[in-house]
């Protein structure tokens, strides 16, 4: 018996496997695109929930703040200083699939690097800003916790960089304070730099009376144009001269969010008993040296990181509520806002005597 004819698709098998091979390869491809999309390095950050830290207990066996020179008391309790980590920025690139993790976690903020720092910032660059900020916000901390309390402290003028072959050069150096200027006694807010800067642009000498190691002198130095303009080479900053020492232990952090966390352990180490009443508390807020409570970026974070540590109360600027009341982990805490130092001050007192009824909210804040 014959065997019928095989006829149309089906009789060649060879056609077959070379769709079958083209489709093997086709998924190779696709697979192998993926991966590389997911490998690509994007210009993205990530933030993250980073450590928490108790100010008021020693960091590897040396206390987070030290005064010397006055008065201290012992400080218990929890007043918590968080941070938060960041992936990425410039000099650490992250890929494509670390980012996509990101924008579905319900703690991390993936925002544009841009957003932050230009295009030619640099790790050195961002370690550095970091630095300044935090050695900035230890001076500040410190005037607003001494003005609470009414401790006097001196605010003053001071040179941060002479120019290399300027013609202050040699004659001024880092660290004097400025005291006058042309015979015009000089204070220590932000006027005294402008009335120096309007001085070496109308005179042809200026005379700087000067503070170097305590010690008075008096120099003369004639501007020079530079750039069209008369100059005579020097940076200034405002700084403060205290009545005695504080020194903060920080290695590692940055930024100046953690201001209104130090002046609040500062007040706590200058006054008699446990300001918290061995409550656990944490918060966060840039702070001026009046006293004022400043927003700061990434709340959501510092939510997270305050809940997970077991914190009971979170002292949150006004203007970071909305974003506070909204993060993972602000349903386990009371929200307590804060304008300023000496409204934080009180919440914190309040809270240690358990006087909490009426602790500011941060409800009302977002509804006002």
């Amino acid at each position: 018996m014959t065997e019928p004819a095989v006829s149309g698709p089906e009789a060649p098998g060879k056609p077959r496997r070379k769709r079958a091979d083209g489709a093997v390869v086709s998924g190779i491809l696709t697979y192998a695109l993926v991966l590389v999309a997911a490998l690509v390095p994007v210009p993205y950050l990530i933030q993250m929930p980073g450590p928490v830290v108790n100010t008021l207990a020693p960091v590897e066996g040396e206390d987070l703040i030290t005064i010397t020179g006055t008065e201290t008391y012992e400080a218990e309790g929890r007043l918590d200083l968080l941070t938060v980590a960041v992936a990425g920025g410039p000099g650490r690139d992250l890929n494509a699939s670390q980012v996509l993790r990101s924008v579905v976690s319900a703690e991390d903020t993936v925002v544009p690097t841009e957003a932050y720092y230009p295009l030619t910032t640099t790790r050195d660059d961002v370690t550095g800003q970091n630095e300044a900020e935090m050695a900035s916000s230890q001076d500040t901390a410190t005037a607003a916790a001494l003005g609470e309390l009414d401790i006097d402290y001196r605010t003053v003028i001071a040179v941060s960089e002479v120019v290399a072959g300027s013609p202050a050069d040699g004659r001024v150096e880092p660290g004097d304070v400025i005291t006058a200027v042309n015979g015009t006694d000089l204070g220590g807010d932000e006027t005294a730099a402008q009335t120096v800067g309007e001085t070496v642009r109308s005179a042809e000498s200026v005379v700087l009376g000067l503070e170097r190691g305590g010690e008075p002198l008096e120099v003369e130095v004639v501007p020079a144009e530079t750039h069209g303009q008369p100059m005579i080479g020097i940076s200034m900053v405002q700084d403060f001269d205290f009545p005695f020492d504080v020194t903060f232990n920080v290695d590692g952090i940055g930024g100046p969010s953690a201001g209104t966390i130090f002046a609040l352990a500062i007040i706590d180490e200058l006054t008699p008993g446990d300001l918290t009443g061995d409550r656990a508390i944490a918060g966060t807020g840039a702070i001026t040296p009046a006293g004022e409570v400043s927003p700061i970026g990434g709340a959501r974070q510092k939510v997270s990181a305050a809940a997970e540590s077991g914190a009971e109360f979170f002292l949150s600027p006004a203007d970071n509520c909305a974003e506070v009341l909204g993060a993972r982990g602000a349903d386990r805490m009371t929200i307590v806002r804060i304008d300023t130092l000496s409204q934080a001050h009180t919440a914190v007192e309040d809270i240690a005597a358990d006087r909490t009824g009426d602790l500011p909210s941060c409800e009302d804040a977002t509804t006002r």
